[in-house]
């Protein structure tokens, strides 16, 4: 008789034969294991996500946003904010990305940076989502990609972290 695992079960006999007590017990420690890593995937999941809710797309909010906004540059960004009354449920910053055409021709072009950007801001938000709970401020922001070349992403990553500095400091001179 060799052990092997799992071991299979004979369909003419039901239930005659059974599972040997270690495996059982490997087997619910492999299932705990297993549910255990899931639940941290989930929580990392959770964190970096970049959801519906934080992306602006009201078209009052929008257009309130370049006429009574301020801005902050960091080459090649530059951000457009709003400071917006706190409501329960929403999120502290929601966030619009724009590429002009006039830079970039192609669609490709210009989605393959507003890609990296949206990348940019969804693994580097949360300092800044932070300082702005801590604060109790709600923002309305547009980032806009200023330059008519390619940027690596790495690039842009630092560009996006001096672009939110540069908010919570001319944030906090008001």
């Amino acid at each position: 008789m060799t052990n092997s695992f799992p071991r299979q079960r004979n369909n003419s006999k039901k239930h005659s034969k059974s599972y040997p007590v270690y495996h059982t017990i490997n087997r619910v420690a492999f299932l705990l294991k297993r549910i255990s890593t899931k639940r941290e995937i989930v929580t990392v999941k959770r964190e970096y996500r970049f959801s519906k809710a934080e992306r602006l797309c009201r078209k009052t909010t929008i257009e309130r946003l370049y006429s009574e906004g301020d801005s902050v540059a960091a080459f090649p960004l530059r951000a457009v904010y709003l400071t917006l009354e706190p409501e329960m449920g929403e999120p502290a910053a929601s966030v619009l990305f724009s590429v002009p055409k006039k830079r970039f021709r192609h669609a490709v072009d210009r989605n393959l940076v507003k890609r990296r950007l949206r990348e940019a801001y969804r693994l580097n938000k949360h300092g800044f989502i932070e300082t702005l709970n801590e604060k109790g401020i709600r923002m309305a922001i547009a980032i806009l990609y200023l330059d008519k070349q390619h940027h690596t992403y790495s690039h842009l990553q630092a560009r996006m972290n001096k672009l939110f500095q540069a908010i919570i400091k001319k944030e906090s001179e008001k």
